[in-house]
């Protein structure tokens, strides 16, 4: 990775099982790794300021980055425990993505979990960033659960979400020192990552600083992890599946045509998919393509299908083996179609 020292020689893969399920913390799967790495120092003072910049995201260029919400206010408010949402009912509400691990879109050289997309609904607020980080905290939902199985989280259930301050695309996310606590290198990426990905749905920012009660983070846990610069999705892409659906995330309501956006990793950049009704009737199937054959790629993808009434579907995504042609990578986003 560009920003994050490693303690462990390159191309390293912690591959265990999934450890946990729900909310607990995981301490199993791959670790991301890069020897090539800046050693910058991060900046200790954040501007306090009120990012509100209305602009949309640019899913041509950035579809992963992609998010119902308009940005992620700026907000100053420390304390432990904010009030939030006292006139729920009165408002407006925002879909945001929360981004735990779960099994599946594993390869023989890969093992999951991996991170997975999951959409929630929350009341609008102009600390939206703040406010979805809450929801990270608390973890998957009893509804996350019967959609996902063996979805789990790395984040402490304990970590307080003390600030968020966004300037100039740099969010500032300063976390109780719960968050550090546990062990076990995957669980330990796994949760940068979470907080990292979820953050940065927002247009506003590109990437994070930590800060745990208040001070600059340079070693992360009793893992050692050096972080010498903000972090960015990109840092993180060990933590993907092969072919990582970011949206629309698990759970969504989406309307058809349906747009799919995401990245893979896949052989000459071509992956299957097939969207279905929860009783197995195909609506469509087909390949698609990353925007890049070797490494990392983009994609964005519209699948031409109409409905007539709310229909309860998934979206099963996979790739062919180069090695002898079997299913591998493959992984489901149940979601629920709309006319």
């Amino acid at each position: 990775m560009k920003h994050l020292t490693l303690p462990f020689l390159l191309g390293a893969v912690l591959s265990l099982v999934l450890a946990a399920c729900g909310g607990d913390v995981v301490d199993a799967g791959p670790v991301a790794t890069d020897d090539d790495q800046d050693t910058a120092t991060a900046t200790d003072d954040v501007e306090d300021t009120d990012d509100t910049d209305d602009t949309e995201p640019d899913d041509t260029t950035d579809p992963v980055g992609a998010t119902d919400a308009d940005d992620a206010d700026d907000t100053s408010d420390t304390s432990d425990d904010p009030e939030r949402g006292d006139a729920a009912d009165e408002q407006d509400m925002t879909k945001v993505r929360l981004y735990f691990v779960a099994p599946g879109g594993g390869t023989p050289g890969r093992a999951d979990p991996f991170l997975v997309s999951v959409q929630r609904e929350i009341p609008s607020t102009p600390g939206i960033a703040r406010a979805t980080l809450h929801e990270l905290v608390d973890g998957p939902s009893s509804a996350d659960e019967a959609l996902i199985d063996g979805i789990a989280t790395s984040v402490p259930e304990e970590t307080l979400v003390l600030g968020v301050n966004v300037s100039d695309g740099l969010a500032t996310v300063d976390l109780s020192r719960e968050f550090e606590s546990g062990g076990g290198s995957f669980s330990m990426f796994s949760r940068l990552a979470q907080v990292i990905y979820t953050v940065t749905q927002f247009p506003t920012v590109d990437e994070v600083e930590f800060r745990l009660d208040g001070q600059p983070v340079r070693v992360f846990s009793g893992e050692g992890i050096t972080i010498d610069e903000p972090g960015s999705r990109a840092d993180f892409v060990d933590l993907l599946p092969t072919v990582f659906v970011d949206t629309p995330a698990a759970g969504a309501e989406a309307e058809t045509p349906l747009r799919v956006t995401g990245l893979g990793a896949v052989f000459e950049a071509t992956f299957q998919y097939r969207l279905e009704t929860v009783d197995g009737t195909v609506l469509d199937e087909g390949f698609t393509m990353t925007d890049s054959g070797v490494g990392w790629g983009t994609f964005d993808l519209t699948i031409d299908v109409d409905v007539d009434a709310p229909t309860e579907a998934r979206l099963t995504v996979w790739e062919y083996s180069a090695k002898d042609g079997s299913v591998q990578a493959l992984r489901e986003t149940p979601l629920t179609l709309l006319p």
